[in-house]
């Protein structure tokens, strides 16, 4: 017996081709550096200050160091789906701590201070950013502020990047929510894709203003963050960087032995000038690196108008190895790859039909249990949300104690251990020892600090009325008897929580259903449409190619799961309700939305193309029923913004 092919997994078809578009990205970045050092170069020539063989072409390999960086940075940490948590405090406190924040910060850093070391080579000198210069009159050397500001608040607009990278989520590639139904050409026979490199020219001027105003706005604070005294060692930014340049200058400059701060700080025009011109450069090469990596990295997986595993001995069983793949985005790509050939290219959809002999079953048949599975495991997070919480046995067991310990005692309690006084095994410790004061000491607070409210002495209860009395009004302790603490400060927390600073704490509906809805870190509406659509295009598509007629056999379940699972979002949207800290109260949730509008679409087809075939599928009349009424005229799916 000939042995079974190995089947090349999903990742050796597509790794490939994510480097061909990371390699285009690169190109793009590589045209902005050779810009930028033509800018930042000494015009001393027309034609040697911007050709590609001089000094323009090594400033351009240096920039495209710094520039890089962001790539690697994407790499590491790309990922596919939104986060998802019930409040944006919950999500700075799940991920604040995690060694990703490091290293975003890390690479800006390092890529800040590279920029900061050509930008001060490629100056003039006019520009005055020499690390070391000359005193007047004499030929002593001196240290310069004025690149150490440079320097300084370079560093400055790294930390503020990385912030606005962590915030708005830089490392998520941005693909499309819905592939079906693209806008065709005038023939109709290939969708119009806009290129990768169209949708760059139309975001380029928003890049440029976005670190125009970033670099404006870092350059006002940064003189008062430079100078501002923060009353721990080293006191200040300033001392710092001249203590920390100053170290190793020594080593290779002969320096005053004063360690003294110039008297004049480095805020010239001149100086703030070039820290906003530098630092809009550096920001655009950054801005410019994420826009590149995102916009060409997240194409469609296609190779020569074809599926990318369309060059694999087993083009199915490749795709399979990546619809089961661990990584969600292996799974993204894997999904977008079955959408494209659920509806485009019929030959692979019949390739699927007829595929029977397959280990683990037909090809179908492992599709449709994957599909079936991305669709019902919302069903199994909607339930477990609703399931009644469980309450500990310990706690169980503790409150039973306490209920004994309320009834009448018939005799003595027992002794509580081997070690105590009266205990058979022991002895008593004699009258006066320190044994007999810890006991009393120890058993003292043990009664006092276990026995309830009700078991003061009325002189002590009479003395806390009166102090709630005098602090507390009457409608404040009804509130506090009620409700607890939360009760009795709700206006002041409701006051906070309407203010920008009190907007992370609020649980919005829309972050409860995306939380439940799409799972938790992380969830991607796009993996879950696709499977909908799929199965729904296979299914229409079988009447007339799947010449086995084993897709018919699983009309019915794909019928009753997308009923049901319609059915359960919309009673579980109604039930969710606003949260107290959600001030605004807007109950909208765009990706529960386009779910819905995605099982009612399917639906709507499936009950189009089926209904005629009710009773050979083997559907009842009101099974149909239901599913025409979930099946009702979907809105248009809605455009969704990502949720931090």
């Amino acid at each position: 017996m000939a042995p079974t092919p190995r089947i090349r997994p999903y990742k050796d078809f597509l790794t490939p081709a994510l480097h061909r578009r990371f390699a285009t990205a690169t190109v793009i970045l590589l045209g902005l550096c050779y810009a930028e050092s033509v800018v930042i170069g000494e015009w001393n020539s027309f034609i040697w200050s911007w050709l590609p063989f001089g000094r323009a072409g090594i400033r351009t390999g240096l920039l495209f160091i710094p520039a890089f960086m962001i790539f690697v940075l994407r790499v590491a940490q790309l990922h596919v789906g939104i986060r998802t948590s019930y409040s944006a405090w919950y999500t700075f406190r799940s991920y604040a701590l995690k060694w990703e924040v490091v290293q975003t910060v890390g690479w800006y850093f390092l890529s800040a201070y590279l920029f900061s070391e050509i930008y001060i080579w490629s100056a003039s000198k006019d520009a005055d950013l020499n690390r070391i210069k000359l005193i007047p009159k004499t030929d002593r050397t001196a240290l310069n502020e004025r690149p150490i500001y440079l320097t300084s608040f370079l560093f400055f607009v790294a930390l503020a990047q990385a912030g606005f990278h962590l915030f708005y989520d830089y490392d998520r590639l941005d693909m499309p929510v819905t592939k079906t139904g693209l806008q065709v050409s005038k023939d109709q026979k290939s969708p119009l894709v806009v290129l990768p490199t169209q949708k760059l020219k139309e975001k380029f001027p928003h890049l440029v203003i976005t670190s125009l105003k970033r670099a404006t706005a870092i350059a006002t604070l940064s003189p008062l963050i430079y100078s501002i005294d923060f009353g721990i060692y080293p006191y200040s930014v300033r001392r710092f960087a001249w203590s920390f340049t100053r170290g190793w200058a020594k080593v290779f400059w002969t320096l005053p032995k004063s360690n003294s701060l110039p008297s004049i700080r480095p805020f010239h025009w001149s100086v703030l000038s070039h820290t906003v011109f530098a630092g809009f450069l550096l920001t655009l090469l950054w801005e410019l690196a994420n826009a590149a990596f995102t916009t060409y990295v997240a194409q469609e997986p296609l190779k020569n108008e074809r599926p990318i595993t369309y060059e694999s001995r087993d083009p199915n069983g490749s795709l399979l190895t990546g619809l089961r793949g661990k990584k969600l985005q292996t799974r993204a790509f894997a999904f977008w790859e079955l959408v494209y050939i659920a509806e485009r290219f019929e030959g692979r959809r019949k390739a699927i039909f007829e595929d029977i002999d397959r280990k683990g079953g037909s090809t179908w048949s492992q599709i449709l249990g994957i599909c079936l599975e991305v669709i019902t495991n919302i069903d199994s997070r909607i339930a477990e949300d609703q399931a009644p919480r469980v309450v500990p046995a310990k706690a169980v067991a503790s409150q039973n104690s306490d209920a004994k310990s309320s009834l009448p005692r018939l005799g003595q309690p027992l002794k509580d251990g081997l070690n105590r006084p009266g205990d058979i095994f022991s002895q008593p410790p004699k009258s006066g020892s320190m044994g007999v004061h810890i006991e009393a000491v120890g058993k003292f607070a043990k009664d006092h600090g276990q026995s309830p409210p009700s078991s003061l002495s009325p002189r002590t209860r009479k003395i806390l009325d009166k102090a709630e009395g005098v602090i507390l009004t009457k409608e404040q302790k009804e509130a506090l008897a009620t409700q607890g603490l939360v009760g009795l400060f709700r206006d002041w927390i409701g006051w906070f929580l309407q203010t920008s600073a009190g907007k992370p704490f609020r649980q919005e509906y829309r972050r409860k259903l995306a939380a439940v809805v799409l799972g938790q870190p992380y969830g991607d509406v796009g993996v879950i449409v696709d499977a909908i659509d799929a199965l729904t295009r296979f299914a229409v598509c079988s009447l007339k190619e799947d010449k086995y007629g084993n897709v018919q056999r699983d009309v019915k379940l794909i019928i009753r799961t997308f009923t049901n699972t319609v059915m359960k979002l919309d009673s579980f949207k109604k039930s969710v309700g606003v949260h107290w800290t959600d001030v605004e109260k807007k109950q909208e949730s765009p990706e529960t939305d386009t779910i819905l509008a995605a099982l009612k679409s399917g639906l709507n087809e499936l009950v189009e193309a089926f209904g005629d075939y009710s009773d050979d599928l083997r559907l009842s009349q009101s099974e149909m029923r239901l599913a025409r009424e979930a099946a009702t005229p979907a809105p248009a799916r809605p455009e969704m913004e990502q949720k931090k």
